[in-house]
């Protein structure tokens, strides 16, 4: 079994901006549900370090980094 290495918030801010997304575009792609600014201000924490990027967050991050993420899901 694979010991999985915790995200940095730099790392998924590079995520984010290869496909170049804002933060509340990329907390609606990662599930984020609610008003826009929240959702924008729940990833800019997460960017910062401010919370932890909890596993299953951080996972599909790196999903999306490796095959790309549905436009449907940000849209």
């Amino acid at each position: 079994m694979a010991i999985y290495r915790a995200m940095t918030g730099e790392e998924l801010r590079k995520i984010r901006e290869a496909f170049g997304l804002s933060a509340a575009a990329m907390g609606k792609a990662l599930g984020y549900t609610g008003p826009r600014a929240n959702v924008a201000v729940t990833i800019r924490r997460l960017e910062r370090n401010t919370r932890c990027i909890p596993t299953p967050i951080a996972r599909l991050a790196e999903m999306f980094a490796q095959n790309g993420i549905p436009k449907e899901w940000y849209a």
